[in-house]
């Protein structure tokens, strides 16, 4: 008779269990613990630098725009515009210029191939934060397409959300003692301001702990933050819309041949001579060839010949004299084809142009 015996197999008994389980959640507790603490820190680090750094942002922003105005040949000299306005209780002004600053959007050229033009209108604006009531929105407008109206039209792009006022003033003289002056029109004064001063206030992003039922409430910092900078433009810029300060192109003068005052050297041996023009007629002599002065082919107003092919001839002209149409037009200060005024319609260099 044979006696079957048992295996006994070794286990964890219930307490074991127990306890592996609370250790294993005590650990995955403390880690999740500090993964939080330390979103929550990245969180409130983000919120603090991002307002930092978003007002030194933005003043880099317009100052770039407003280093680069255009100022030559604009119908009715308007280059620049400023504003005053409010939106509710809020400082909220408005500035539009001319600049070339690289565009963002782009143009059909006759071709229908894109490109980007070389001079655009930019401006400032606000609008109310749809999110929260006491805040502004800021705004950077830009239209490619240059006309008549300054202030009108264009694409916008956000810079930020978080605005509480946004005032600009303007100096037509340096100095503490320079009268400060609301609003601006190039157009009505032929003139652009010595001095821009902008000023504006950011609030910072709450938490979502400071945020109950939509609204925002205080907490112990200082959430608002006030950037001031003031951009000086070059003296020569602030006059170049008048028609008495306006740059013109000139054409070089041809030089003056010195007479040399030593003896004269002996001539040298005369050259063959050279094939007629188209238009001319020819009669070859003895030793040298002339050339009889009729009207000939292709020259302007039926211009006389100068009975020398191959005489000098002062840069810029056409055969017979006179100036290119385009750069005669550009001269005279007129916007014809061919000059800078066909693009705009105003006049050269800032001129009154189409008033």
């Amino acid at each position: 008779m044979t006696r079957s015996s048992r295996t006994h197999a070794a286990g964890f008994t219930l307490i074991e269990v127990l306890v592996a389980i609370s250790i294993t959640a005590t650990v995955m507790l403390t880690v999740g613990t500090t993964f939080r603490v330390m979103v929550d820190a990245r969180d409130v680090v983000d919120e603090l630098t991002e307002s930092t750094e978003a007002g030194p942002r933005i003043l880099n922003l317009i100052e770039r725009d407003l280093r680069s105005l255009w100022t030559y040949n604009i119908g009715n000299n308007a280059v620049l515009r400023g504003r005053s306005l409010d939106i509710g209780s809020f400082e909220a002004d408005r500035i539009d210029f001319l600049c070339t600053t690289q565009a963002v959007g782009y143009v059909l050229n006759a071709q229908s191939q894109p490109r980007r033009p070389a001079v655009c209108e930019v401006g400032y604006w606000l609008k109310p934060n749809p999110r929260y009531r006491d805040l502004m929105e800021l705004w950077r407008r830009e239209d490619p397409m240059v006309d008549r109206d300054l202030i009108t039209q264009g694409s916008f792009q956000l810079v930020h959300d978080r605005i509480k006022y946004f005032k600009i003033s303007y100096f037509k003289t340096l100095g503490n003692k320079a009268e400060e002056l609301h609003e601006w029109d190039s157009s009505a004064d032929d003139q652009l301001p010595r001095r821009i001063r902008i000023e504006f206030q950011i609030e910072r992003r709450r938490g979502s702990g400071n945020t109950v039922n939509a609204v925002e409430i205080d907490d112990f910092e200082d959430a608002e933050k006030k950037y001031v900078r003031h951009f000086v433009l070059d003296a020569d810029a602030v006059d170049a819309l008048r028609s008495s300060e306006a740059v013109i192109p000139l054409l070089p003068v041809e030089p003056e041949v010195q007479q040399g005052s030593g003896p004269a050297g002996p001539a040298g041996p005369g050259g063959p001579a050279g094939p007629a023009g188209p238009g001319s007629i020819v009669t070859k002599g003895s030793a040298t060839t002339t050339t009889a002065t009729r009207n000939g082919p292709g020259m302007p107003g039926g211009e006389r010949g100068t009975g020398m092919p191959n005489a000098p001839r002062i840069p810029g002209q056409i055969p017979g004299g006179g100036l290119p149409p385009g750069l005669g037009e550009i001269l005279r200060g007129g916007g014809g084809a061919g000059g800078l005024g066909g693009i705009f319609g105003g006049g050269a260099g800032g001129g009154r142009g189409g008033r």
